[in-house]
């Protein structure tokens, strides 16, 4: 990416040749480092060669944090920092102004350093005493150490006294009086700087943890060292290397080591998220989606709220509506779009995830399908809701129908027919003609079939001992009349009046089949509720070979069911028997449970 400090040609160069800028920084860098410390590889090669490791990882920790977003002033500092340390052991030349590059350069390192780390991940401070605590520091250390140049003289330091100098040397008092003061203060910017980084961990989302933890754990090992040393030695010097800085070497080899892991553990975040996504169920719900982000960001409490343009508002992952909060204070709210750029969706998160928020919106936009498919889901599922809803008021209905017809066939027309009938026997007993009393029997036997024919189709449309006596009663009655042996395990507990009509009907439409065309000699019926079903089941040993046709009797039963939301199976293969199934759910209990 384009780097705001660098000439645009060149970063492009650099990055259309990524391999080659590498290796020619890597190697200059060495060159220039050996060139910088030349007098000190016949003495001191270990130490060093361990300068040449610092400098080089810097520069090339640097380069590479290019490609992370918001970075670019993090990857300044690191660049720049390599390029001081090297220039720090330009003292090992002890001639001209050696001595003053060095201290200048060493100085300037640790404030860049600082810079750098307290500017990462999101390459920007994060508040006031951050800012005052980065002025500090540039105050005690580069600007002190000017001062103190200028107040002593190069063998003050252990420099050869005929390397450049610009200061003067003052009264030996003041002057132990002014080193030790810069060492205190220096040693409260270490603390201050530690007292950050640990604030900044502890405020830091889970996620920030992931790569904020070995950069700070670096850079805390690396102050610690250098505020140790800074009470023996002041600045490098001489043409050999003090063993002293051995140490801080190596604790400032790990600096970048831990920005390496830091870059490896985001790219991990990331490969995370897509390992994540890749486990949601198929098709996925906002619930699974939801958890998914909240795994792959960090947070808990994160909450997903999907916009429903058919419906005009948000719904929360449960599929409840929902307004989502807005953004401020410890709520961070980010909007999520389809690929077409329309309103999607809104993650609610804790504020501490705006730190790391490039990794959030990766998750959110690799999310993003799954959360287009997500919400289509629980669109056609509230559809199918509301179809099945409406299927079952229409099932409803119809039964209510058919009870209300009974009802008026028994209150109104059998009534009439009975009233009549009683008439008609008094018309007889009162008559004396023989013409007429036979007209009269006549009559009265008409009546009487039409009063059976009128109570058939009665039962037909809704049986009144189901109304009365309940499921069982009402099939024991169907199957007294029935050529065929019954066994009925049918439980004597009341339950809902659609739930017992539905299964009245589709267990007489079954024995009625299985008397017309079964060729049975047993039936066993068998009615169950188990864990929120209501069973249905009829099983014959009949020739089997039953079939759904279209419009036929069984296909109607099977519809009812549906409509209930419960399924229907029809197994009937050829001389082993036949056995429907009908399965409706149901959490309402037993009528009359608590």
């Amino acid at each position: 990416m384009p780097h705001p400090y660098l000439p645009r040609p060149l970063t492009r160069m650099a990055a259309r040749h990524r391999s080659a800028a590498l290796t020619t920084a890597g190697v200059m860098t060495v060159a220039i480092t050996i060139a910088a410390q030349w007098p000190a590889w016949s003495t001191t090669p270990f130490p060093a060669a361990l300068n040449v490791f610092v400098s080089l990882t810097f520069v090339l920790t640097g380069l590479l944090l290019l490609d992370e977003d918001a970075l670019d002033s993090v990857s300044s500092a690191f660049v720049l920092g390599g390029v001081l340390w090297t220039a720090s052991w330009a003292a090992t030349w002890e001639a001209g102004p050696s001595a003053v590059i060095s201290s200048f350069a060493y100085t300037h390192f640790w404030v860049c350093l600082g810079w750098g780390v307290l500017r990462y991940p999101t390459g920007r401070l994060h508040d006031t005493g951050e800012r005052v605590l980065l002025g500090t520091a540039v105050a005690v250390i580069p600007v002190g150490n000017l001062v103190l140049i200028a107040l002593s003289r190069p063998e003050s330091f252990g420099y050869d006294p005929g390397v450049w100098w610009y200061g003067s040397a003052i009264g030996l008092g003041v002057f132990d009086a002014v080193v030790h003061t810069l060492d205190a203060l220096t040693l409260v910017v270490v603390v201050a700087f530690g007292v950050a980084i640990a604030r900044r961990h502890r405020r830091a989302s889970a996620l920030e943890r992931r790569t904020l933890g070995p950069v700070a754990l670096g850079m805390l090992a690396a102050f610690t060292m250098a505020a140790v040393v800074n009470l023996f030695v002041y600045y490098p010097q001489g043409a050999e290397i003090d063993p002293i800085f051995i140490p801080m070497e190596l604790a400032l080899f790990a600096i970048p080591v831990a920005f390496a892991v830091a870059a490896v553990r985001r790219h991990l975040a990331r490969a995370r998220i897509a390992q994540l996504l890749s486990g949601l169920s198929t098709p996925p719900t906002p619930a699974a989606v939801r958890e998914v982000l909240r795994a792959a960001v960090g947070d808990g409490g994160a909450e997903l709220y999907l916009w429903m343009p058919e419906r005009g508002f948000h719904v929360d992952a449960d599929g409840l509506p929902a307004v989502p909060p807005a953004a401020g204070g410890t709520q961070l709210a980010l909007p999520v779009r389809t690929t077409a750029g329309a309103p999607l969706a809104v993650l609610s998160a804790h504020s501490s995830l705006e730190r790391d928020r490039d990794l959030v919106e990766v998750a959110l936009n690799a999310s993003a399908i799954a959360l287009e498919n997500a919400r289509l889901h629980a669109m056609v599922t509230a559809q199918v809701d509301a179809v099945r809803a409406t299927r079952t008021r229409l099932v409803e209905a119809g039964l209510a129908e058919r009870r209300r017809i009974e009802r008026d066939l028994h209150d109104g027309a059998q009534q009439r027919l009975l009233a009549l009938s009683a008439r008609l026997g008094l018309a007889r007993e009162q008559s004396t003609d023989q013409a007429t009393v036979a007209a009269l029997e006549g009559a009265r036997e008409d009546l009487r079939a039409a009063l059976a024919e009128l109570r058939g189709l009665a039962r037909g449309i809704h049986p009144p001992v189901l109304s009365e006596s309940g499921l069982k009663a009402a099939l024991e009655n169907v199957t007294e009349a029935l050529p065929v042996e019954v066994d009925l395990d049918v439980p004597e507990d009341r339950f809902d009046t659609t739930l017992e009509t539905t299964a009245y009907y589709t267990v007489s439409e079954a024995l009625a089949n299985t008397v017309k065309h079964a060729d049975a000699s047993h039936v066993r019926v068998t009615v169950r509720l188990f864990e929120e079903q209501f069973l249905i089941q009829v099983t014959d040993n009949g020739k089997g070979g039953a079939t759904i046709s279209d419009g036929g009797g069984i296909a109607g039963l099977g519809d009812r069911v549906r409509a209930l939301g419960g399924e229907f199976t029809l197994s009937s293969p050829e001389r082993s028997g036949t056995r429907l199934t009908a399965s409706i759910p149901w959490s309402g209990g037993v009528e009359g449970d608590g």
